[in-house]
């Protein structure tokens, strides 16, 4: 089963370009999978029970602006093992303009383990055994740690945290655009971009730092403090 959320971009979610940020772009994905889980009725919901997105993958193609109305698609595409696999694409009108694989995981708070993705999930979200990108995550090594050559000085704000306590996923989007932008990068020529989560930014985390390498149209990204590397990341520009 597929899920999608239809709205205007608003002041919230756009740059000084007018065109929609990082970090406001993976918000709408996310808000698609919000309401594909309260349709579902999941155990995202259950006490001591969360999905936890461990990687993601996406393509833009193109970047809509300020007032522009887009629409979001979602759905679960497979589960093995430890690993759940969702699929996203973002439209604007019936032009396909991003997309989307990401890589979750399930895990007990209380025991503080992952655990097997629970059989009946496929039932309750329905399976589209169809992928959004080309994209092979499980194949990606991420680059961890780098020895950056740019690299800037990231503070977090209570509003950075979601209700389990630690940065939200689409932060972490914001965190790079603050590294490129005052690198004198501009995010708009970003093409692709992975992003692998390697450790849950708690509470206690003040300040932080965000680091690239580039090599022609490719870079690569750490978010870490002192010897903790939060996520890796790489991306393609065009």
């Amino acid at each position: 089963m597929k899920v999608s959320i239809t709205r205007a971009l608003n002041y919230f979610d756009i740059g000084p370009d007018y065109r929609i940020t990082l970090g406001a772009l993976f918000r709408v994905l996310q808000e698609a999978s919000g309401k594909h889980a309260d349709d579902a009725e999941n155990a995202m919901t259950a006490v001591g029970r969360r999905w936890i997105l461990s990687r993601i993958a996406a393509q833009i193609d193109r970047y809509p602006i300020y007032g522009e109305e887009v629409t979001a698609v979602t759905w679960h595409r497979a589960s093995k093992g430890y690993k759940t696999y969702r699929e996203y694409e973002l439209y604007s009108g019936d032009t396909r303009i991003a997309s989307a694989t990401t890589v979750w995981l399930f895990y007990d708070l209380d025991a503080r383990r992952l655990l097997k993705i629970p059989p009946e999930t496929g039932n309750r979200y329905g399976t589209v055994a169809q992928s959004a990108t080309e994209f092979d995550l499980d194949a990606w090594k991420p680059a961890m740690p780098i020895n950056p050559l740019h690299k800037t000085l990231i503070t977090t704000r209570p509003t950075d945290y979601d209700p389990l306590n630690h940065v939200n996923n689409a932060v972490y989007f914001d965190y790079l655009l603050a590294l490129l932008g005052r690198n004198g990068f501009d995010p708009a020529g970003l093409k692709s971009i992975h992003l692998h989560y390697n450790r849950q930014i708690g509470r206690d985390v003040e300040t932080l730092e965000a680091g690239y390498e580039i090599n022609g149209n490719t870079g690569v990204f750490n978010i870490y403090k002192d010897d903790t590397v939060f996520a890796s990341g790489k991306w393609e520009a065009s």
